[in-house]
């Protein structure tokens, strides 16, 4: 039942009673006492009625907007590949890029590595790029790719990841927009290859900086 229908009901059952009051108790006296009832009756819920569109409205103007990603990277960090030559990250600037923080022995990290492949082979004809970062030594990293068959971007790096990267375990997975702009964060093992995920991927890389 709804507010309205409430009030409704509750104004309908007074003023039966009021009648089967005035009905019943004849006299000047009774008839004063059952109309100052009503008045005050009425008082009160008009009363109510007001009060609960003040709470209603002050609910309203209490909210606030969700909180939206407003965190961007300046691409500000060095790394190496896989064949231990230097890398700037600042080449993937003007492109979608997904960023994942994981390691040989998580894991998680290693359950759901092929659907970052995928998602990456999914997005391959847009300016798409995949960096899995690591902190551990080239050679087992080597030698763990190797032996599962991946061929994922892969980047050593050395120092603490940025402010705006660290999280409390890993994997841990950040979706930046052409202008570094953090659009989505996740920590945790998920399936990247998803159709929803890849069209978010994609309408992403489909709208312009």
């Amino acid at each position: 039942m709804t507010n309205r229908s409430r009030n409704l009901l509750v104004v309908f059952c007074v003023s039966a009673l009021a009648i089967v009051g005035w009905v019943l108790l004849p006299g000047p006296f009774s008839h004063g006492i059952i109309v100052g009832l009503l008045g005050a009756l009425v008082l009160v819920f008009a009363g109510l009625v007001v009060f609960a569109q003040i709470v209603k409205k002050r609910s309203v103007d209490c909210l606030q907007p969700p909180p939206l990603p407003v965190e961007s990277w300046d691409y500000a960090m060095e790394g190496q590949d896989l064949a231990g030559a230097s890398f700037g990250f600042s080449r993937f600037c003007g492109k979608v890029l997904i960023l994942n923080f994981w390691a040989t022995w998580c894991g998680p990290c290693v359950a759901e590595m092929p659907s970052l492949q995928r998602l990456l082979a999914a997005t391959s004809d847009l300016d798409v790029a995949l960096a899995c970062l690591t902190r551990e030594k080239p050679e087992s990293v080597r030698r763990f790719l190797e032996k599962r068959g991946l061929t994922l971007p892969v980047y050593f790096v050395e120092n603490d990841p940025p402010a705006c990267f660290r999280s409390r375990g890993i994997p841990a997975t950040f979706v930046l927009g052409k202008t570094g702009r953090i659009v989505m964060r996740h920590v945790g093992a998920a399936r990247w290859d998803d159709p929803s995920v890849v069209a978010f991927v994609r309408g992403l890389a489909a709208t312009p900086p």
